[in-house]
Parts: structure tokens; C-alpha cells; sequence
């Protein structure tokens, strides 16, 4: 065993050490969280395939510097996991709502480039080949976000690694493989005549196949032929750690105390026989090969074996991507295959002829060989297709984990009109077109237009006002109120549909909204770093283009520019900490900002706060202040606690804190360490002054007489036709006309 960089690897000169590129370090994207007016979602070439959610490896925990395999978990409430193996532990991930997943835990396990994970009951399973033997992890409790470490078992053995692990849930048999240059190592995980103290929390070995090296199998419970009854598994391996006759050895595991051999498989050209999978008939075999594209130049070429006669399986065919890549773990779920093939990603083939797989869609992970001629061992490792919501887990070495769905969206969400910045205070009237695919229709729950105001979430159903449109209007709020709103629609297949189709637009509560001054952070002029009291011995603000932590954004937060305030900068790829704020205070206060002559002036701002890691988390806070007269005096904004995670945007009435005066609105943003030894990264930008205004009266009240009625109908129809910007143009559409009618007959009364 050798080490390289504090990770155990299996074999020394492994192509995969050849080839680590490094995790790439990114903050977690969720696509119903995501800001799409200012936050892309990142850049993953695919094809009927949809990305739901990446958590980047230094997400789960910044010790972490690769990921390898991935597993799921179904709770007894429905509720979907994914587990994913990574270079210091196993993490943890709710998956339910796939646009919406959640990290739940890290638990720490030995250091290794290979980590396995695998489930029986409500435990999950972990081994690695940096040793530590089997952890056993509690799953009970997890819908509450609750994972325990119960038991380690094996670490003191003789040959603790191992490469990879199967687990049979029909018959409670744990198969350990590989890890040195071992066969079977086989564990029961309940109660036997031989190992009465046996159970899922205490696996105890019962026996064991040496007659190989196994590098990894599969375990089915055979239903029909002289088999039936029978337990079998298919072992991927050979001679000298698998590298001399390598093949499929076809076992009969049923009496743990004497395995058979019933059939062997070979096939042309090979050169290290990795995994394989079932079709669903168990008929076929699917098989890949992990070094004939590095030793023979054969690329991502699947082997189909016909296993009709499990004593004597033949070569049924082949499939390929056309790629230049490795083909890697593989598995089937009904009529399709999911193959991980390194360098290109999720890869999908439909498996109507199973003997002449075809390609039918791919998501591509790891971007960045896509115009390499060689074939690397970077980007998928493994994936994982069995959850019941159709959800697909993916595992990249350099990336971590994803979250995908398969299939083109069911239906689309438009908006009708122009997006606007400011709502009507007394209620904003929305349209939208759902355009649904052939066999989707909206079910009865319809379309629901979603505010939140303040934390408080309001759904109010929109009506149907033609066969494709949906209209309704807003709840009334208070002039400046910060209005998040988005729209979903509820459609047959079980699913829904969003407008965003990621994360919530922004709006105010106001009939006009007009910067008058915008401080993109480009600059430190009129910035002042320092106040009396200051301590801080290290991470002070600095004007600067962030370098991305686990604690500190990868980029400011405006689309102008690439600078912004932080406490620090560190050198790119430096340690988590390397530049925090430690030992005390550091003040960042603005320029003075001019507020002369308006009616109702805002200010707003963009924040980073992040101090949930290091020796002591979440002991720390951010003071935010506003003077009115030039920094005589404060008043404090807020008190900064959470952990976003991400810019966070806040807005505040000028006129609830201090009476503001021409020139004198000042900032104060204090960043501190306080307590024993929290990592504390802050970040400034876009500072922004509005002044604001409300209308009166009615939305839709074109008469002004404070209902929507008769009157507003008879001038809706004197400007019936083309009246770009006229007042009867609700949908704003440029054009009055059966739309804006249609409308106005919602809001009557």
C-alpha cells in the first residue's frame, strides 16, 4: 500500500494516480434554488438528461479531495437518499425533492482514492482500500437529518481494505471484494446456525473465496432453471490481482461452506475485467473492461454476455458510445442501461434489442478532455438509477456528486409579458402559458403562483383564461416590500413545472423603483478599512477578485465586474482558513452616499457570511450598521448569523433606521473572530441606493374609483387595439385586447 497526498491508494503506479487532476472547488447548485438573474447554472454538455443538483466534493467537507462511488437509500417515509463515497468519509444527501437536496451528513472514514457504499435494511455500509475494515452506519433517523456511525467491524484484520463490496437484501449476505489481492470475503448480516451473534449492525465473516482475485461482482437470487432457489454471483477478475485471465467466474454462493464454480466467461481482447450487470430477464450480462482503451487502444467497447446456460455463458455482441473514453461502472434499471464512462459521463442505452444496445442519452460530468484524444481516468465513477421518483445519482472523481433526472421536461412554463422588477403594492396581476408535451395535461392541483415576503410563503392558484393560459394576481403588500415569486405547475405525469425553471425572480413592492446610485465594489475609492478597536491579525478586507473556499465565494456577486470586498484573499486552491478573519475585529465603512431630493430612499446590498467550519462553528456574527449623518453615529441593520453559503441580497427603508440627509448614508460591515478558532470569511458588494414609490387605489381600478368594475371595462374597451404603455394594457402586452379583458374580469370587485 502506498500513499500520495494523505490518501491510501491499491496499487502503485495506478492509472487513476496518473491521471487525478484535483477536485475542482465550487459551491453546491441546486436547480430550484438557483438565482437565475444572476447565478448560470454550471456548464454540463448533455442530452435528455437534466441536472437537478451538484454538490462539488469540498461541499460535503473540505478535507475531501476526490469522490468515487455512489449509492441510495429509500426511507420507510419515501424520503430518497444518496450516498456518496469521497477521499476522507461518506457523505449523506436527501434527495426527495432532487432541485431541493440537502447534504444531511459527513461521517470521516480512512483516507483512500476508493470508498464503496452500499445499504441493507435501514444501515449502510462503507469500506474503502485505505483499510479501517466495514463501517456500519445507523440510518434510522435520517429523515430527522440524523446519521450515526454504530460499529466498525474487521479493522484489525490481517487484510483490512477493500475495493469494492455487493450486498445481497434477499438474503442478508455482505460479499467483500478485492483490497490486496483477495477473492470473497463473505459476511452475514443476521443471525445464523454458525454466527449466532450476527445482524446488520454486527456483520460477521462466514467464509470466503480465494481461488481468485475478485475485483467486483454482482449477487442476483436465480428464479428459474436447474438454478432456481439458488444464490449466484458473477465475479469480475483473475490471476495477479486480475491483470492474467481475466473473465467472469459464474459461483454458486448458496452453502457459504462450499462455493462451486458452475461457468466461466472470457472474451477477445481483454485486459482487466472491471463490473458488470443483469438485464432485468437476467438473460444478458453486460460487462466492462477497464484497460483495453489504456493497453489496447479498443475504446469504451461493453462486452454482452449470453448467460442462458450459467454453465456455459457465450459472447453475445458489443456496445459502444463511439467516444473517445473508459467505460466504467455500469447498471440496469428496466429497459435501459446507465453506464459510467469516466471522461464522458452518464451514458444511456436503451436495451430494447439487449443484444445491440443503442445510445439514447448522455450527461456529460467532466467537460474538460472533451477534445482529448486519449482516454484518462477522470470524471464518472459510478451511478446509481433505482430510486423510485426516476431520480439518477452520479459520482465524479473531480466533481462529487449529481443529481439528475432523465427525460425532456414534461411541459413548459412562460411568462406572459414582460419580467418586471417592481410589483403593484396592492397586488400584481401575473400571466402565464403552460405548454404541455403530447400525453401531459394540468391536473387538478393547477397552477399556483408562489410568493414570499419576509420568510412567509403565500400560494395563490391561478385561473384558467384560455385552453394554454393561466392569470391571477399577487397578495397585497407593503410599498418596498422584497417580493421572491416564481410560478409552478402541477402536470400528469406526477411531476410539476416551474417558471423559473430554476430558483425564484426578485421583485419590489412599488410602482417605480429608480437607482440613483449603484457601488459595483470595482474600486476601493471612498472605502475605508479600519476603526478604532480593530484586532484582527489576519484576513482583513481587502478590495479584491475572490478565491474560491469551501467559506469564501468564487465570484463577487455583480454581472459588472469581477471585484468585490473580502476578508482576505489566499492563494488559489490554498487551504480552507488560509486567509480568514482570525483574532479579533475588521471594519470595512463605505462612502458617504447621496440621498439628496429623494421621496423614499433604499439602500441594499450584497453579503457572504460563512463561519459554520473550523475548531469552533457558528460562534461568531457579522454587525452590519447605517449612519445617517456621516458616521457620527450607527444604528445596526442586522446581525449576521446564517451560513447561506451564497450572496445573499438585502434591502432596508432608509427612513427605519436614521433620517437620512443629503450626502451623509454611510455603511459599516464589521467582520470579527471571536471566539476559539471558527473560520469566518465575509464578502461586500453591489451597494445600491433606490428611492421608491407607491401608487393608490385599485390594481386594475382604471377609473380610479377604488373597485374594478363595470367603468374600468367600458375604457379598457375605448383602448381596445394597439396602445403600447396605455393603462388598460394590464398583461402588458403592447396591445389592448381580449387578454387584458380576460384579466380584468379576475380582479372585478
Amino acid at each position: 500500500m502506498a500513499s500520495w497526498c494523505g490518501v491510501a491508494i491499491a496499487h502503485e503506479g495506478d492509472l487513476k494516480l496518473r491521471d487525478f487532476k484535483g477536485a475542482v472547488q465550487a459551491p453546491a447548485w441546486l436547480a430550484d434554488e438557483a438565482d437565475p438573474m444572476a447565478e448560470a447554472a454550471p456548464t454540463f454538455q448533455s442530452n435528455g438528461v437534466r441536472l437537478m443538483a451538484w454538490f462539488p466534493v469540498n461541499t460535503f467537507n473540505s478535507s475531501n479531495t476526490s469522490g468515487n462511488d455512489v449509492w441510495g437509500y429509500v426511507s420507510p417515509s419515501g424520503r430518497e437518499y444518496g450516498l456518496m463515497g469521497l477521499s476522507h468519509g461518506t457523505g449523506f444527501v436527501e434527495v426527495t425533492n432532487p432541485g431541493s437536496s440537502r447534504i444531511i451528513a459527513f461521517i470521516a472514514g480512512p483516507s483512500s482514492l476508493w470508498r464503496n457504499v452500499k445499504t441493507y435494511q435501514s444501515y449502510a455500509y462503507s469500506v474503502s482500500e485505505g483499510g479501517g475494515g466495514i463501517q456500519v452506519f445507523d440510518l434510522s433517523n435520517i429523515d430527522n437529518g440524523v446519521v450515526t456511525l454504530v460499529n466498525t467491524v474487521d479493522a484489525g484484520a490481517a487484510t483490512p481494505a477493500t475495493h469494492t463490496m455487493i450486498i445481497n437484501e434477499q438474503t442478508g449476505y455482505l460479499y467483500r471484494m478485492g483490497g490486496g489481492s483477495n477473492g470473497l470475503r463473505i459476511y452475514t448480516l443476521k443471525p445464523t446456525a454458525t454466527a449466532p451473534s450476527a445482524s446488520a449492525t454486527n456483520p460477521v465473516l462466514v467464509a470466503s473465496w480465494t481461488t481468485k482475485y475478485t475485483h467486483d461482482g454482482a449477487v442476483f437470487n436465480w428464479t428459474t432453471g436447474p438454478y432456481a432457489g439458488k444464490e449466484i454471483f458473477f465475479a469480475c477478475g483473475g490471476l495477479n490481482g486480475g491483470q492474467t485471465d481475466t473473465g467472469v467466474d459464474i459461483l454458486d454462493v448458496t452453502n457459504k461452506s462450499a462455493i462451486t464454480v458452475i461457468g466461466r466467461f472470457t472474451y477477445s481482447n481483454s485486459n482487466f475485467c472491471h463490473q458488470l450487470w443483469l438485464s432485468q430477464d437476467r438473460r444478458y450480462a453486460y460487462i466492462n473492461d477497464e484497460l483495453d482503451e489504456d493497453n489496447r487502444g479498443i475504446f469504451n467497447v461493453g462486452r454482452i454476455m449470453d448467460i442462458a446456460n450459467l454453465a456455459s455463458p457465450v459472447a453475445a455482441g458489443t456496445y459502444t458510445t463511439g467516444l473517445r473514453s473508459i467505460d466504467h461502472n455500469e447498471y440496469v434499471q428496466g429497459n435501459l442501461l446507465f453506464c459510467s464512462n469516466y471522461t464522458t459521463g452518464l451514458q444511456v442505452f436503451d436495451l430494447t434489442n439487449p443484444a445491440s444496445p443503442q445510445r439514447t442519452a448522455w450527461f456529460d460530468t467532466h467537460p474538460d478532455d472533451d477534445a482529448n484524444p486519449a482516454a484518462t481516468f477522470n470524471g464518472l465513477w459510478s451511478n446509481y438509477p433505482y430510486l423510485p421518483s426516476g431520480t439518477i445519482l452520479g459520482s465524479d472523481i473531480e466533481r462529487g456528486m449529481f443529481v439528475l433526472r432523465l427525460g425532456a421536461e414534461p411541459a413548459t412554463v412562460s411568462l406572459f409579458g414582460p419580467v418586471r422588477t417592481e410589483f403593484d403594492p396592492r397586488g400584481q396581476g401575473i400571466q402565464v402559458d403552460v405548454a404541455t408535451n403530447p400525453g401531459i395535461s394540468v391536473t387538478p392541483e393547477g397552477v399556483v403562483l408562489r410568493t414570499t415576503v419576509a420568510g412567509v410563503t403565500t400560494d395563490t392558484a391561478l385561473q384558467q383564461v384560455s385552453a394554454t393560459r393561466w392569470g391571477g394576481r399577487t397578495p397585497a403588500y407593503a410599498c418596498g416590500a422584497e417580493i421572491e415569486w416564481n410560478v409552478e405547475a402541477f402536470v400528469s405525469d406526477g411531476t410539476s413545472v416551474k417558471y423559473p425553471t430554476a430558483g425564484t425572480l426578485r421583485a419590489l413592492a412599488a410602482s417605480s423603483n429608480e437607482v440613483t446610485l449603484s457601488d459595483f465594489c470595482e474600486t476601493s475609492t471612498g472605502w475605508t478599512v479600519g476603526a478604532t478597536g480593530d484586532n484582527a491579525t489576519a484576513g482583513l478586507w481587502v478590495n479584491a477578485d475572490p478565491v474560491f473556499t469551501a467559506a469564501q465565494p468564487e465570484d463577487d456577486r455583480s454581472v459588472n465586474g469581477t471585484r468585490c470586498w473580502v476578508t482576505g484573499n489566499g492563494a488559489v486552491n490554498g487551504a480552507l482558513g488560509a486567509a480568514d478573519v482570525d483574532g479579533g475585529t475588521t471594519t470595512l465603512t463605505s462612502p458617504a452616499y447621496s440621498v439628496a431630493g429623494l421621496s423614499d430612499p433604499y439602500i441594499s446590498y450584497a453579503r457572504w457570511y460563512s463561519n459554520n467550519q473550523g475548531a469552533d462553528p457558528n460562534n461568531d456574527s457579522m454587525p452590519i450598521q447605517i449612519s445617517g449623518n456621516g458616521g457620527s453615529t450607527w444604528v445596526q441593520l442586522e446581525l449576521v448569523t446564517e451560513n447561506a453559503g451564497a450572496w445573499v441580497d438585502k434591502q432596508f427603508r432608509v427612513r427605519d433606521f436614521v433620517t437620512p440627509t443629503a450626502n451623509t448614508v454611510r455603511l459599516r460591515f464589521i467582520a470579527r473572530d471571536l471566539g476559539a478558532g471558527s473560520v469566518v470569511e465575509a464578502a461586500v458588494d453591489d451597494v445600491q441606493v433606490r428611492d421608491l414609490q407607491c401608487p393608490t387605489g385599485a390594481d386594475g381600478d382604471l377609473d380610479g374609483d377604488g373597485v374594478v368594475g363595470g367603468g374600468d371595462l367600458a375604457i379598457m374597451l375605448l383602448d381596445f387595439g394597439d396602445c403600447p404603455g396605455c393603462v388598460a394594457d394590464l398583461d402588458g402586452s403592447g396591445t389592448v385586447d381580449g387578454g387584458d379583458i380576460a384579466f380584468l374580469l379576475l380582479l372585478f370587485g
